[in-house]
């Protein structure tokens, strides 16, 4: 009898089990659940009766048929990444997978980023809900989101929360500007955003509908209405309370003295007029609302969050940025023609010496401050960076093999994206499959125009060392500084061009009330390793009063050291209680970066139509030589990269024979060509390959060709594209973060890359 009510149990169980859609004990479908933890709870029930009928089910059996969010999700990423390995896996040459990152079809690429960014924390997709469904399948919300900056703590999952929530409270956030402003909140409101004034997290989703009404009002200035999402981002994520914006706003335009900063061109100087400088703690016990800040004052930190705060509440981007000791802000200016640059406000530094505020992060690939500006450069042309961040997605799933291949060309689309350079960082093991030719004529634009590129100062923002016993030397390769010294007799300023360079001129611009001082200087040049006089104050030429310039000189110059004499008669002036006997306020090197030439012919691979120990050709022995007696003959050397040629020499045996044409060629296409009868020939140009073709007589008897000029790596020109894609690159900031990302590429190692 109890056997059959055991029997009868199971059968219940096994029919609720079906009616709950709960796949059997020997089915792998998964069921689909919004609950999952009265799913585990049914599939406990089935496992405990077939147990009891005498049904062995393994541990791994019933950890498969236990599915958490996350292991959904994970599957889900399984499931995209086959879809597209379907689309690209059969693909052999570089522009099939760009065809396919062009296409419509290539946004299962950012929805398998999204999966990978989830599954990499742990954290889960939860497509029972209709928002977040329609995140995930709507291509302008998930792109946005996906490209418009990382996220403190990779919080995805929250952040997609934040946006569901906004979009089921709000439908219109699915679409224009509130969908900017609702996604940049969902993306900065994935942690919490503590207010200054209370300490408590602000509410992300009320932050939302205020602006957006506030947007809706017309009350915000007027670049707020086209800012993008990442702009957006720089606008929602301010630590003051939602009222403290009303109030900035209301006592900026009602106020006559304070109304004309409601612009966007000064908007972010209004903190200078509505704050007081007042060390201490003004404040007292006073909660640091941005109304306090204007009533009692404060010091750096007061001045950077009322700054920041004052512009946020007009809609425009801003936010604190620190200094060492100091506490700035940046604020994106705005002018009448629509023109946009980010500017340190309150600062005693530059951006090379800014750092990302904890509190107020900036988004951008989590690196310091300079890389802000990075960003937003990228984030001006969101197609090329939008393509860029496929392919690099790509490498992720497409066969290893053209890892190089599709990082390469999607630097040429968007030279910014600094994650392009992350990606190649490190050892790339797996041999790539690279087309040199195509890859080296994509390369010839940038190559032309480094070497085009016109004369500038290449001492600007470079170390420097001198006698001066206030230290501040590397003030003076930075305009609108003053470096000085005490010194009596004799003083020395040093500056390390950090290269080689050929120098064209060099400008002094004297310290005025010091000048009398001066009686005499010398300039001396390292050359070679070994400093060498090469000018004196007899042969400069005054541009004015207080600006010496002065020819400059041949050779490779690495660094330039200024020597001064002084006067015995000294006048002593006095810098901020200091004194001083000579000061200068700037000096300029122009120059152009040379390379050092050689013959890079020697030793490289060597083939002709004719097999007859062609490598005597590129051997360097003159006691060896090449014999043809076919005409007509050629020769080709293939040099390491792409090369800068300048010279081509032909070591006949007995005298010119015949005519030749010799020829340049990159990537299979001649760059540069000359014919006549030669022994050498001057031309310069860029070649991966020489080729030179004999006609014209019955035999031709060579002992060696010599090609002069210098060669450049991949690597190499990586640099420079990153240099000329770097909006600007004469900036502290974009020397900094050209700096920072030469050194990825130097860190590139990949033995079939280059």
């Amino acid at each position: 009898m109890s056997g059959s009510c055991n029997r009868t149990l199971v059968l219940l169980l096994l029919v609720l089990v079906s009616s709950a859609r709960v796949y059997d004990a020997v089915d792998d479908n998964e069921g689909d659940y919004p609950n999952w933890n009265e799913a585990e709870f049914v599939v406990d029930l089935e496992i405990e009766a077939l147990e009891n009928e005498g049904v062995l089910i393994s541990e791994e059996r019933i950890i498969k048929k236990k599915k958490t969010p996350a292991d959904r999700t994970k599957k889900l990423l399984e499931e995209k990444r086959k879809e597209i390995e379907a689309k690209v896996g059969n693909f052999e040459q570089l522009s099939q997978f760009k065809n396919y990152a062009q296409s419509e079809e290539s946004f299962d690429l950012f929805q398998w980023e999204l999966l990978n960014r989830l599954v990499e924390k742990g954290e889960s997709l939860d497509l029972s809900d209709d928002a977040v469904a329609w995140i995930y399948n709507d291509k302008d919300t998930l792109e946005a989101l996906v490209t418009s900056g990382d996220i403190i703590e990779n919080n995805w999952e929250r952040a997609l929360s934040v946006l569901s929530a906004i979009v089921k409270e709000d439908p219109d956030a699915k679409e224009g500007l509130k969908s900017k402003i609702a996604v940049a909140v969902a993306l900065t409101f994935s942690v919490d955003v503590i207010s200054t004034a209370n300490k408590t997290a602000i509410d992300g989703i009320a932050r939302y509908h205020n602006f957006a009404k506030w947007a809706d009002q017309g009350i915000l200035l007027e670049p707020f209405y086209n800012l993008n999402t990442f702009e957006m981002r720089e606008v929602v994520h301010g630590n003051a309370q939602d009222d403290e914006l009303v109030w900035a706003r209301k006592n900026v335009t009602d106020d006559p003295k304070l109304k004309k900063f409601a612009d966007p061109e000064k908007i972010g100087k209004a903190v200078f007029s509505m704050v007081k400088y007042t060390p201490g703690k003004p404040m007292g016990d006073k909660p640091p609302t941005l109304e306090n800040m204007h009533i009692y004052g404060g010091v750096c930190g007061t001045f950077c969050k009322f700054g920041a705060g004052v512009t946020e509440a007009f809609g425009i981007p801003a936010s604190p940025i620190g200094q060492p000791g100091h506490c700035a802000f940046t604020w994106l200016k705005v002018d009448d023609d629509g023109s946009k640059q980010w500017q340190l406000a309150n600062k005693v530094r530059g951006w090379d010496k800014s750092t990302i505020s904890k509190k107020v992060p900036h988004y951008t690939w989590k690196k310091a401050a300079p890389f802000l500006v990075l960003m937003w450069n990228v984030q001006q042309d969101p197609v090329s960076y939008r393509l860029s961040e496929k392919m690099r997605i790509l490498t992720s799933i497409a066969d290893q093999r053209f890892k190089f291949a599709l990082i390469e060309d999607a630097t040429t689309i968007c030279t910014q994206n600094y994650d392009l350079y992350r990606t190649l960082d490190g050892h790339i093991t797996t041999p790539q499959t690279i087309d040199k030719d195509a890859m080296h004529l994509k390369m010839v634009p940038t190559v032309e125009a480094h070497l085009n590129q016109t004369t500038e100062d290449i001492a600007y923002l470079k170390p420097a060392t001198s006698s001066s016993p206030y230290g501040r030397n590397d003030v003076i390769t930075r305009p609108g500084r003053f470096w000085f010294t005490d010194d009596t007799d004799t003083a020395w300023i040093e500056i390390d061009l950090e290269g080689t360079f050929s120098i064209e001129k060099v400008e002094i611009r004297w310290d005025k009330p010091s000048m009398g001082n001066l009686a005499d200087y010398n300039i001396s040049a390292e050359i070679n390793g070994v400093f060498t006089k090469v000018r004196s104050k007899a042969e400069e030429s005054k541009l004015d009063k207080r600006i010496s310039s002065l020819e400059g000189w041949d050779g490779t110059t690495s660094k330039v050291r200024l020597e001064m004499r002084l006067t015995e008669d000294i006048k002593v002036c006095k810098h901020k209680g200091l004194n001083y006997t000579i000061g200068i306020n700037e000096i300029s090197v122009y120059g152009k970066e040379y390379r050092i030439r050689k013959i890079v012919s020697l030793s490289r691979p060597v083939k002709s139509n004719v097999g007859n120990k062609a490598e005597n050709l590129v051997d360097g022995d003159s006691k060896t030589s090449w014999k043809s007696k076919v005409d007509p003959s050629w020769i080709e050397i293939s040099f390491s990269g792409i090369c800068v040629l300048e010279k081509v020499t032909i070591d006949w045996v007995k005298g010119i024979q015949g005519s030749q044409t010799v020829k340049y060629v990159v990537g299979g296409e001649t760059y540069k060509e000359t014919s006549g009868n030669f022994e050498e020939v001057d031309m310069t140009g860029l070649a991966t390959t020489l080729r030179i073709e004999l006609s014209g007589s019955k035999k031709f008897t060579i002992r060696e060709i010599s090609a002069s000029g210098f060669c450049l790596s991949t690597q190499d020109i990586l640099k420079m594209r990153v240099e000329q894609g770097v909006k600007d690159p004469r900036s502290t900031e974009g020397i900094f973060v050209i700096q920072d990302i030469w050194q990825v590429i130097d860190g590139i190692n990949c033995d079939t890359c280059f």
